[in-house]
Formats: structure tokens, sequence, C-alpha cells
């Protein structure tokens, strides 16, 4: 794993840049008169084009996912991705004991944590101390960045250190999860209606384009991935606070911009100036051959003949299906055995998804069916919206036949290296769920059809998708083959959680502590549930 074998730092270039322009600023007249350089840019030169705030947001924006290799595979890829079972590793990484079988790296799992604070957190303090006031959409706009990554880390951890960020020394207290969120819906709330002030007040104006690498400074379509942001957090805690959380979907829904539900609308990462670029996954695929489809992905597509797999998915020669997965948490000895299995379908200039226009209309559909004003359309409507339109986004045509299909189920799964992984027909661990809506369902049969359809859409998020599998226990996964976890992570259970970053154990360690003790709710393990995991 190239990852491990690079030298990491953590750079935390942006926080002293700003540090030294306020030295620079405190430099006598004569001093700058006698000494300024003709041709370096000032300060004032920099305030008046906006650099002294909007240098800070690429960055930012680069790092909800990150998009360079090696450290998008310890920020993602070898937790959530394998967790939510779209990707596996055929890589025996440690003598075959990792984070694929539940014997958790503490090395790897720091990641996560530190590129948040170094890449996101830091630069957001620097953009509210120059911007909260003067320049308050580029305030609105860091605020959706810091929630749209923010809200990713408290659900690998939980506790984290969030609304006394920055409140003075080199650590902070941490505050719950329940308070954590009732910030962000705070935080989405406000920048929605700074922005849309804004947008009414200066219309046709967009000061953020040159430090937008996303919408390109369209504020309506910011406040579109705010509203959307909000409703996918108002769900996440319908387990943990159902008044809060349909509260916070109705809000969102009921906002005059609306969600995103365009494709055209998607969020999608981009560089600048010719910027050198690689997609992350297609390196780590391709060029590494470290990750591959996950047998739960084969299990649902090949099963569904779902015409997307060709968009998610290479071919493999191994099995007889054409598309070929390694299962999670398997026994890997020889590396060589898995390396033909099918490989992610991504080249290296494909952009990095923050969210796709199918995730709204699948959460409409949820909160429909639990009885909450999600705007015009069925529960049933919504659910094949959703699924239209990621076949729209995949360029695949319509999605009425497969949306017919009241038969097609999940496939048995064959390990042709080592039957030990296989999955038989009939086996409890093989979900039996159809695609074609049935109003005669339950409750939770509807929810099993929704969450299943959205799991396949949301791909590659693996973030997203191992949330909401932990939330609602959908779609069914199978277990891992080997636990080496030592009895703090039930197989039945799955993973729910990783432990707090070893950076800060060892950095903020009394406040680590605080947090295990008084707000995580258990052990610090991967066992150990959230406090939205309700279920």
């Amino acid at each position: 794993m190239k990852s491990i074998q690079r030298h990491i730092f953590k750079a935390h270039t942006c926080l002293w840049l700003a540090l030294a322009a306020a030295t620079l600023s405190a430099c006598t007249k004569k001093f700058e008169q006698y000494n300024t350089d003709p041709n370096k840019v000032t300060e004032e030169q920099l305030k008046g084009d906006g650099q002294d705030v909007g240098s800070f947001f690429p960055d930012m924006q680069l790092s909800i996912i990150r998009t360079v290799d090696w450290e998008y595979q310890l920020q993602q890829n070898l937790n959530a991705d394998l967790y939510s079972g779209y990707m596996m590793s055929g890589d025996p990484f440690v003598g075959g004991k990792n984070n694929n079988n539940y014997a958790l790296i503490p090395s790897w799992n720091s990641t996560t944590f530190d590129l948040a604070y170094s890449h996101v957190m830091s630069n957001w303090l620097v953009i509210k101390q120059r911007a909260e006031q003067s320049k308050p959409d580029f305030y609105a706009v860091a605020n959706i960045i810091k929630v749209a990554a923010l809200h990713r880390v408290t659900d690998v951890y939980g506790p984290l250190p969030y609304t006394r960020y920055g409140a003075g020394g080199f650590t902070a207290q941490y505050d719950d999860q329940a308070t954590i969120y009732k910030s962000f819906f705070q935080e989405l709330d406000s920048s929605v209606q700074v922005l849309s002030a804004f947008v009414a007040d200066h219309p046709g104006t967009t000061p953020f384009a040159s430090f937008d690498l996303i919408y390109g400074g369209d504020y309506t379509k910011w406040i579109k991935f705010a509203n959307s942001l909000r409703l996918r957090l108002a769900m996440r805690v319908v387990y943990a606070d159902a008044d809060l959380a349909k509260e916070q979907a109705e809000a969102a829904v009921s906002n005059s911009y609306g969600i995103i539900a365009s494709n055209d609308d998607i969020p999608r990462v981009n560089m600048v100036n010719g910027t050198t670029y690689l997609n992350p996954l297609a390196d780590i695929t391709l060029d590494w051959n470290d990750i591959s489809m996950n047998a739960q992905m084969e299990s649902f597509m090949v099963g569904y003949s779902d015409p997307r797999i060709g968009k998610y998915f290479l071919s493999s020669s191994e099995g007889t299906a054409g598309y070929k997965g390694i299962r999670s948490g398997i026994d890997i000895i020889n590396g060589s055995d898995y390396q033909a299995f099918s490989k992610l379908n991504f080249t290296y200039t494909d952009l990095v998804t923050l969210m796709v226009a199918a995730e709204g209309y699948f959460l409409r559909a949820e909160g429909k069916l639990r009885g909450w004003n999600m705007g015009d359309g069925t529960v049933q409507s919504l659910y094949e919206k959703g699924v239209s339109t990621s076949f729209a986004q995949y360029s695949i045509g319509s999605a009425d036949t497969y949306l017919a299909d009241n038969v097609s189920k999940p496939s048995a799964y064959t390990d042709p290296k080592n039957p030990v992984n296989n999955v038989a027909e009939g086996s409890p661990d093989l979900s039996t769920i159809t695609i074609k809506w049935d109003e005669g369902d339950t409750f939770e049969k509807k929810l099993e059809r929704i969450i299943t359809q959205k799991w396949l859409a949301l791909y590659p998020d693996g973030e997203e998708a191992w949330a909401e599998y932990r939330r609602t226990g959908y779609p069914k996964l199978f277990p891992v083959v080997v636990n080496y976890s030592g009895g703090t992570i039930s197989t039945a259970a799955h993973i729910r959680r990783l432990p707090f970053p070893q950076s800060e154990t060892t950095n903020n360690a009394a406040a680590v502590e605080q947090a295990v003790a008084n707000l995580l709710g258990g052990p610090d393990n991967g066992g150990t549930k959230l406090w939205w995991d309700k279920k």
C-alpha cells in the first residue's frame, strides 16, 4: 500500500499564512515605505479582490472528500468504503490482519480526523475571523463546506471538538453528537438565510466565483446543497430524536429554493487552472491494484441485472457472471489470488462527487413514508424518481423495465478462490428484497426497498452508505468471514465506528478521556454505537 510507504505530514500552511499576514500588517509606516517590494501583492490588494478570504476556500473544498490518492485511501477507502459493502481490497495488508477484518490499525484510523482539522477547520477559522462581518456570504459558504466535511467525521468517530474549536490553545474539549448535529442545523439554516438575502439584494452577481471549485460562484446552487445536507442530516437522527428530524426535514424541503433535484446541480469538486488532478479511486484501483468490487455489490447488481454495473465496475474473467467481487473480512494469504477481480470503473479525470441528486428523492420517499410533509409525490413516485434519476446520471436510459421487476433478488455469491467465503441461496445473510414497489408491504419492507436502491445510487460514497446502513440496518450486508477485533466488534452487528484517532489520544488526551467517559456512551472501540445509531 503506497499510502503507508509515503511520507505523511500535516500541512498547516493556511493558518501560518494567516498569522504571517497579520504580522505584516503590524509593520510601521516608515518600514512599509522603504521596504515594500513593488512586485509583491499587498494585504490591501488582497482585500480588494477577496483573496484575503477566498484563497482559503479551495483547500477546504478539496478536503470534504480528499482528492490526493494516499490521503483518500486512509481517509475513507480503508474504512467506510469497505464497511459500506461497496469495495474490498485483495491485498493482505499487515500480514492479512487489518481494517478489512476488524483488526483495526491505529495509524490508518487517524487520517479522517487529521485531514478534516488541518485542511477544513483550520481554514474555516481564518475565514470566520476575516469574513464573518465583512463578507457574510463567504462565511455562509464556509459554514456549508464545514458541515459537509465534518458530518462525515462525526459519523465515523462520534463526539468531536466542534462548537469550541478555535477557542484557544492546541487542544479543545469535545461536544457530544447531539450538540454537534444541532449546531449543523443552525449553521445550515443561517447560511441559507444569508445567501438567499444576498441573491435577492445582488441578483446576477457572483463574488465567490474565483474561489469556487464546486458551483462556480452560483449561490442558488449552494443554497440547494445546504438544504440537501439539512435533509440528509435530519433523516440521520430520526431514531434518536424523531421530532427534531421531522422539523429539520420539513424545513429543508419547504425552502423556496428546494433541494438538489436535478443531476445538473450535483456538487462535484473541480480543479482550476489546469492543476494536475487524478481521481483518487482511479489511482488506487488502476495503478496500485489496491481496491476492487465488493461481493455485496456483485450480489445486488448481478441479481438485479442492474444496468449501472458496467458504469460502476470493470468486467472480470473470474466467475461466470462477468463481474466478480471480493467478500469483506476474509483471510487473504496470497495477494495475487484476487488481483483479477473486478476493478472500479473510474478514469483519472472523473470528478469527486459530494452528493447525488437521486439521494434527495429517496430521502423524501422515506420522509413521506414516515408521514412527514415532503412536498408533492407519493412514496412510490419518489422512490421511482430516485431510481430513474440515478439511471439518468449514468446516461442509461429508461428505468421502467427495471422498476417493474418484482422477481429478481440479490444473487448468491461464490468465491472461486476459497469456498469458505461463499454465500449460498437461502442463506440468512442473503437479502431477498425485490425492486418493484408494493404498496401492500409493511413499513419495514418498504424502508428496506428504499434504502437498498438508495445504497445502489450513492455509490461510490462509502461514508454515506456506511452511515445509512448503521442507521437503518439496510441493505442487508454479508458479515465479515473472519473477525480479529478480539470481541470488541460483533460479527452479526458489524462495525459501528472507528476509535478516536491516535493523534488525539496522544496530543489531546484529557479531552478524549472526558469524551469517552461522558459523551460516547461506551468504550472507545469499533463496537460502540453512535448517538444517532438507535434502531
